[in-house]
């Protein structure tokens, strides 16, 4: 793995909750045009708003915590990169988030190295792998397309997304639709000024059960439906 490739895993924490500073995301999302496996590890992360939006406060309060041969070399290499100055005071802030994503990873079994089963016991992540289930549409009103590249994975479903025809700075979201009509939320972003517009979320429906991924504005208007 190249230096490159360790700096951007280490962002891809705050990139997928969002916490992340414009000029560090365009550096970011510039590596993941062209680089295949940091998109498969950021694809691996991309359950975790949902899942952090299902914790309450008692449960994060019960977590045992971070194990400190994660924690420590986390901190010492930020410590070390400030001081060289290679990314300034964003360093600080990427520190405060990966540790919230480490401390709610104790939660769920190590989030970010396992998944879930669907009794809840720790699964190993499957290997990352550029397969999956093409879906491409377009919708002429209002002049969106995308293709979807869709996982099944232990957990449920994983969707690699790549959107043209969406203004620069909206901020959109990715649903899953059930059999039945409801929407689960695989996650939001907001369009990038720099041609790759990209996004990668999860489910936690089986594969069989979606019918349909839905693009969604701020405002709640369906951009596209994409059929499954």
């Amino acid at each position: 793995m190249s230096r490159e490739c360790e700096d951007v895993r280490i962002s891809l924490g705050v990139y997928v909750l969002g916490a992340i500073d414009p000029v560090e995301r365009s550096q970011v999302d510039a590596h993941l045009a062209g680089c295949p496996s940091c998109r498969d590890e950021l694809a691996g992360m991309a359950g975790l708003p949902a899942l952090l939006g299902r914790v309450g406060e008692a449960e994060i309060a019960e977590s045992a915590g971070p194990p400190d041969d994660l924690l420590e070399p986390l901190l010492a290499r930020a410590a070390a990169e400030r001081r060289r100055g290679r990314f300034g005071g964003r360093r600080l802030s990427f520190v405060a988030a990966a540790a919230v994503l480490l401390v709610v990873g104790g939660l769920f079994g190590g989030l970010v190295g396992d998944r879930l089963g669907d009794d809840g016991s720790p699964v190993a992540r499957p290997s990352a792998s550029p397969t999956g289930e093409r879906l491409t549409a377009y919708d002429g009103r209002t002049g969106v397309s995308a293709w979807l590249l869709v996982k099944r994975r232990p957990s449920g479903t994983g969707a690699e997304v790549h959107l043209t025809g969406v203004p620069v700075g909206s901020r959109c979201r990715l649903e899953a639709v059930d059999r039945d009509g409801r929407p689960d939320q695989m996650g939001s972003w907001r369009v990038a000024g720099h041609g790759y517009n990209a996004f990668y979320g999860s489910s936690m429906l089986p594969r069989d059960r979606v019918t349909s991924f839905r693009i969604v504005s701020a405002d709640g208007r369906t951009l596209l439906d994409i059929p499954a």
